[in-house]
């Protein structure tokens, strides 16, 4: 007999209860899962203010990335603008991280004229600019932030911060709409000339008055030998039709239906003789094509189209010796430079007495519109004195050959409020180093959209005789500018 057996049998009875309660068992594994379900929490928390971060970061980067690409509109301090514009930006700050380095601040700006090919690719890969004229995209690396993460990351053989960063790439460009589809080949591009520098060459060409007096001789691209300087075509676009027939009416209309990026035109193979019919209506002569266009304000003339044509109503012919003509009856448009150093550019020293004299004989001559002493070897630029013709009502004079420089054919209506139609908005391309690197057709760069006066109608020839008056800029009516995220 087991002694104390009434113990036992009651030990026995509590060790059996015991064993078979199961009513506590989840307490353990809700222990374990506890520290589990906890541990997890945190580190979502952690992952929501990191994503959080890394956004706000990626959206200060595209901020001043944008501000930059704006700036990027190839003068020669587009990239010191660009800078300025990165670096003055309103301050954003994030929520997250130290209270030290909460600013989002730039750490690296790369300036590139060509990105990779595919998104995927680095930006090692792209080409970086030489200078502001070749500076199409800006690259902005904002200062890594480090997050102290909640989660004792430490404890596992973790790090107890996590670190995000941010870049972007934008972008520049510029679209024309409503112009006339013509390219010219640089006029200020030497054979000697890299891309940039025929650029800067243009850059500087426009900005300085001594060069946009100087007359410049374009001569239509017949496509059997290398370009040269002052070479011009014409454009392609969808809008417009291939043919003849919508090339000379692109031409003659006041506002053509397309539209052209800067960063890739499409260039017009073959030679159009008849173009005069579409350059002429500017200077009220309605020819060939467009003998019917006269009484269509789509495709009326300049306000001023004195062109040293003698006219009679809608039958205009040229002067003796034209554009200067003979006395004592003679006409006279605005005449070509007296030397020409080079075969597509004289050098600004043109006859401004005469045109004056003959065709506004009765009226004041005006001061030098250069400023300084009035000489004939400092004449102003012809645009400037036809602007002044318009301006201090002097287009109704008459000359001495009996023209006037009020349009005498066109019947469409009033000409207040009308684009200046002796202005020419072309492509201006650095056709000679591009020929270098291949041909030159598809997808061509544009060095800039260029204003062009257009001093004389067309006569026999192609050639067309005009002033540089400066580079297409917002504001103009038919410049766009186009800035945009890239990466």
């Amino acid at each position: 007999m087991i002694p104390n057996w009434p113990v036992f049998k009651k030990g026995t009875r509590f060790a059996r209860a015991f064993w078979n309660d199961t009513s506590g068992v989840i307490l353990p594994y809700v222990t374990v899962m506890l520290v589990v379900i906890v541990g997890l929490s945190v580190l979502a928390l952690d992952g929501a203010r990191l994503m959080s971060l890394q956004t706000q970061l990626q959206n200060g980067a595209d901020a001043l990335a944008l501000a930059g690409a704006a700036e990027l509109d190839r003068l020669p301090d587009a990239e010191t603008r660009a800078r300025t514009a990165i670096e003055r930006l309103l301050t954003n700050s994030t929520l997250f991280g130290p209270q030290a380095s909460r600013t989002i601040a730039v750490s690296k700006i790369q300036f590139y004229s060509r990105l990779p090919a595919s998104d995927a690719t680095p930006m090692s890969a792209g080409r970086l600019a030489t200078g502001p004229g070749n500076a199409r995209f800006v690259s902005v690396t904002v200062r890594p932030v480090t997050l102290p993460t909640i989660l004792p990351a430490a404890l596992f053989g973790g790090a107890n911060t996590i670190t995000a960063a941010a870049s972007a790439v934008a972008g520049f460009d510029q679209v024309v709409c409503g112009v006339t589809p013509i390219y010219v080949c640089n006029p200020y591009e030497t054979p000697s000339m890299t891309y940039d520098q025929a650029t800067e060459a243009l850059q500087h060409a426009a900005a300085n008055p001594a060069d946009q007096a100087r007359l410049i001789r374009l001569r239509q691209y017949d496509g059997n030998a290398p370009y040269v300087a002052a070479d011009y075509g014409f454009l392609n676009s969808p809008t417009l039709g291939s043919d003849e027939a919508s090339l000379i009416d692109s031409i003659a209309v006041v506002r053509p239906a397309a539209c052209f990026l800067q960063r890739g035109v499409n260039l017009r193979a073959g030679f159009v003789q008849s173009v005069r019919e579409g350059f002429n209506v500017r200077f009220d002569i309605y020819e060939g094509a467009m003998s019917g266009r006269y009484d269509d304000s789509n495709y009326s003339p300049a306000p001023n189209v004195r062109k040293g044509y003698h006219v009679n109503a809608c039958a205009a012919r040229r002067g003796a010796n034209w554009p200067i003509g003979s006395p004592p009856n003679h006409v006279t448009g605005l005449p070509l430079d007296r030397t020409w150093p080079i075969d597509s550019m004289g050098e600004g020293n043109w006859d401004f007495d005469t045109y004056w004299q003959v065709n506004h004989a009765d009226s004041r001559r005006p001061p030098n519109l250069n400023g300084g002493p009035a000489s004939n070897a400092d004449a102003p630029s012809r645009y400037r004195v036809y602007r002044y013709e318009i301006e201090q009502g002097h287009v109704a004079d008459v000359s001495v050959g009996g023209e006037s420089g009020a349009p005498a054919c066109y019947s469409g209506g009033d000409l207040s409020g009308m684009p200046d139609r002796r202005i020419l908005h072309a492509a201006v391309v650095n056709c000679q180093s591009l020929q270098s690197e291949g041909e030159v057709q598809f997808k061509v760069p544009v060095a800039a959209f260029a204003k062009l006066f257009l001093t004389l109608p067309l006569g026999s020839k192609t050639d067309l005789y005009v002033e540089l008056v400066g580079l297409v800029r917002p504001g103009d009516g038919v410049s766009y500018d186009v800035v945009q995220l890239y990466r």
